[in-house]
């Protein structure tokens, strides 16, 4: 018979005391692009992600990144769309393209066996993508009508005017599209972006999954035709406002979306690994403190959180909610009120051990597998860091006291700096 399990006990648990990532290595391609991979999982299973130039603060014109990101699928001199889309599925693998912030990639899955075969089609998309004029129509009709649904949730209008706020209008960081974008998008707009940050713009190379000999060499012979990437990196200056104030009336809206934050430091800041615990107690996960007084003492929002977000050239806080227009002026108040005791009463011990644990155990979820273990090195390639990076942040994690984290409140969460921006009805 088996054992009656009492679901009354906790089950027991250890401190996680040792954790060791699997770090990934690196060649240099003969053009000089780096070829950078992560050796392991048990399947036969590959990842290859092309870093490219082609994020948004690249762009000279509004759109045009996310435009030629998504236009990579509809096909090539040789190939058309559903001829690429119909011979990867025949290997079962398959591809997608994002464009981010600061970089853009062109991903492919597929196994193993079929690497050799399955990336020339990438090669392809990469070199000889052509941007039919009849799909970039299709895609401006439909991202102009996206945009226009978009716009009527308080949501995405807060975003927008959150990161215009904080990092300014002119900032690529706080720069987005309007109708009118689309509309004047031509296909020489792509082209021209396309060959200067995809064809020209090839930053690296990262492979992750269960990696041998043959998948390097494959990767070496197909991929050292690219042109030497030489780009000098760009910089980005921000002219955000510092402590705005906006209120965006929706009429016929019962809710209001808040968001309340600054423009902060980014991931190569010391003070960073130390903000993101602060942030988890404030409101970075279901635990917080945010969470317990607003949703479950409060009732005034079904969920409310904070961030801490890093960009290559910047970075940002923020708390966010959304909040039924009544109860609005009481919720900020308590967001406030919350802030408050962060600077002025140090973090009982219990909290700070439950909090620490939580981190330790998210981390250590973080790297559970090739394809994780590849997002944890590409931020370490990005940033230009190696993997004592992430020891000295568990180690921050274990050795943080209440004091440092009741200065880091002090020196960084001053109601002055921090902007307040709503979107609702009166």
């Amino acid at each position: 018979m088996s054992e009656v399990i009492n679901r009354a006990i906790a089950p027991s648990s250890e401190e996680i005391k040792n954790i060791k990532i699997v770090e990934g290595q690196r060649v240099r391609l003969a053009n000089g692009i780096g070829l950078h991979y992560i050796n392991a999982g048990t399947s036969d299973i590959i990842k290859l992600d092309l870093v490219c130039d082609g994020g948004v603060i690249n762009q000279h014109k509004n759109t045009v990144a996310a435009a030629t990101s998504s236009m990579l699928r509809e096909g090539t001199k040789s190939k058309t769309s559903e001829q690429i889309a119909d011979e990867l599925d025949f290997y079962g693998a398959y591809f997608q393209t994002q464009c981010y912030a600061d970089d853009s990639t062109i991903t492919l899955y597929c196994l193993k066996k079929h690497f050799s075969s399955c990336l020339p089609y990438i090669i392809d998309i990469i070199n000889e993508s052509i941007f039919p004029e009849s799909e970039l129509n299709t895609y401006k009709k439909n991202s102009i009508q996206k945009l226009m649904v978009n716009k009527e949730r308080n949501s995405f209008l807060l975003r927008r005017l959150f990161y215009s706020s904080v990092f300014g209008e002119t900032s690529p960081y706080g720069t987005f599209s309007e109708p009118d974008d689309y509309n004047t998008l031509s296909r020489e707009n792509i082209l021209d972006f396309y060959s200067l940050n995809y064809k020209n713009g090839l930053k690296y190379i990262l492979i992750s999954g269960a990696i041998d000999e043959s998948v390097i060499k494959t990767s070496e012979g197909l991929l050292d035709g690219f042109k030497p990437y030489n780009k000098e990196k760009k910089n980005v200056l921000s002219s955000g406002k510092t402590g705005d104030n906006v209120f965006l009336e929706k009429k016929n809206s019962v809710q209001s979306a808040i968001r309340i934050g600054r423009k902060l430091v980014n991931r190569i800041h010391p003070d960073f690994r130390k903000l993101q615990i602060l942030n988890l107690v404030l409101g970075g996960y279901f635990g917080s403190r945010l969470m317990k007084n607003l949703r479950e003492e409060k009732g005034l929002t079904y969920g409310i959180y904070s961030v801490v977000e890093s960009y290559i050239n910047d970075g940002c806080f923020y708390i966010e909610t959304e909040i039924n227009n009544d109860l609005r002026d009481s919720g900020v108040k308590e967001i406030y009120l919350e802030i408050d005791r962060l600077k002025n009463e140090l973090i009982g011990e219990e909290e700070l051990s439950l909090a620490k644990n939580y981190l330790l155990g998210s981390f250590l979820r973080s790297i559970d597998g090739p394809f994780s273990l590849a997002d944890k090195q590409k931020i370490l390639i990005d940033y230009g860091l190696e993997y004592s990076y992430y020891y000295d942040y568990l180690n921050t994690i274990k050795t943080i006291n209440a004091n440092e984290l009741l200065e880091l409140a002090n020196k960084y969460f001053k109601k002055e700096d921090l902007s307040e921006i709503i979107v609702g009805g009166k």
